[in-house]
């Protein structure tokens, strides 16, 4: 009965007991962002109102989802800032919401952003397109945020070894998030005037920086008279609202069926006594190299806790700057991901101390637990 129970149990009350979304409004206190023309609201306004009202929505639907602010209020988070927030609380997806402006009156439409470099201009890439990466990377003072000084070598180093995994699904929620843009907005007053102007890769510091998948999203042209009007309107910002929402609930079902498959792919199989080793204990075995030297567990149950604090998709050998000196590390396979750990105790209080000390050097540290075979165990 347990388990034919267990079986029917929602997708989101079986994986990852919490998801996290960080929910960025855009500019914020002294920093107008876009200015009104004709109507009342400022780009910091109608940002602030669609984020409150999209984190309303998901908390409502969603008791799994823990929905975090860069800010509730009128107030100005720097860029670095934002994305110290999104790290510092473990962000599973990281939205941040924006309206455009552009000298040529003409121009409309919405666009979603991820992640990315480009060369030098060419094609449509005019004047618009250049000025997001330029005006969405000024700090309040309006001097160009620095990618190389103003983020700390930790928060780099992270990012940097998980962009790829990272961008691969900031695309699928920023394709989500479009396509419920497209269709919510021609249920609206404004259908007539709705132009998709696509999902683009851009060097903008907060998607750089938040060490999770993310997206930016310009809702409209504050420069377009029409777009304006619509976009100061409670309907527009509750159908923008609604949109981020529907395509933020296609990624979490999305993002929910890989946690399952993550944790059966985790689990050891169960074994006939005569067997020695399990078929897959090859594939999540932590390796030698880098070596590790801690000793092997002598628990009841045969499990050892050891201390996860860096995860790469790529192999490091021991004695990676990467590390910060902490040495012996032994690394596990998870997918694409190798993911290293440090110290060895029968008990996860047996880590306390060690733990402490690796927290001092990579905050997102936390303890994690395999079996005799050397199998990580997930969430039982």
């Amino acid at each position: 009965m347990l388990t034919l129970f267990a079986l029917a149990l929602p997708l989101q009350l079986v994986a990852k007991e919490q998801f996290t979304i960080i929910i960025d409004p855009g500019h914020g206190g002294g920093d107008h962002g876009t200015p009104h023309r004709k109507c009342k609201q400022d780009e910091k306004t109608i940002a602030l109102n669609v984020a409150l009202k999209l984190g309303r929505l998901i908390e409502r639907n969603y008791s799994d989802v823990t929905v975090v602010y860069t800010r509730k209020t009128d107030k100005y988070p720097s860029l670095p800032e934002r994305t110290q927030i999104a790290k510092r609380n473990k962000g599973d997806l990281f939205i941040s919401i924006h309206v455009n402006a552009c000298p040529t009156s003409s121009v409309h439409g919405f666009e979603t952003y991820i992640f990315g470099t480009e060369g030098s201009d060419s094609g449509k890439r005019r004047v618009e397109e250049r000025l997001v990466e330029e005006r969405e990377n000024l700090d309040i003072s309006g001097k160009r945020v620095n990618f190389d000084t103003d983020i700390d070598i930790e928060t780099k180093i992270l990012c940097q070894a998980q962009r790829e995994k990272h961008n691969k699904q900031s695309l699928e929620i920023a394709n989500a998030v479009h396509r419920n843009l497209i269709a919510g907005l021609k249920q609206t007053s404004y259908a007539k005037n709705v132009v998709s102007r696509g999902v683009k890769a851009k060097n903008l510091f907060v998607l750089c920086y938040s060490p999770m998948p993310a997206i930016l999203v310009e809702l409209g042209y504050m420069s377009n008279v029409a777009e304006e009007r619509f976009i100061n309107t409670d309907e527009a910002q509750s159908a923008f609202a609604n949109a981020l929402y529907q395509g933020f609930k296609e990624y979490k079902r999305k993002w929910d069926k890989r946690q399952l498959s993550n944790q059966d792919n985790s689990k050891p199989e169960q074994q006939p006594k005569e067997d020695v080793k399990p078929n897959n204990q090859d594939k999540q075995k932590p390796s030698s190299q880098p070596a590790d030297n801690t000793p092997k567990q002598q628990a009841t149950g045969n499990v050892v806790w050891k201390i996860q604090f860096l995860s790469t998709s790529k192999l490091l050998k021991e004695g990676s700057p990467e590390f910060k000196g902490l040495s012996p590390v032994s690394y596990y396979k998870d997918g694409d991901l190798y993911k290293y750990t440090y110290g060895s105790s029968p008990t996860s209080q047996g880590l306390n101390a060690e733990l402490k000390k690796v927290e001092k050097l990579f905050p997102g540290a936390f303890p994690v637990k395999f079996d005799a075979n050397g199998n990580r165990i997930k969430n039982q």
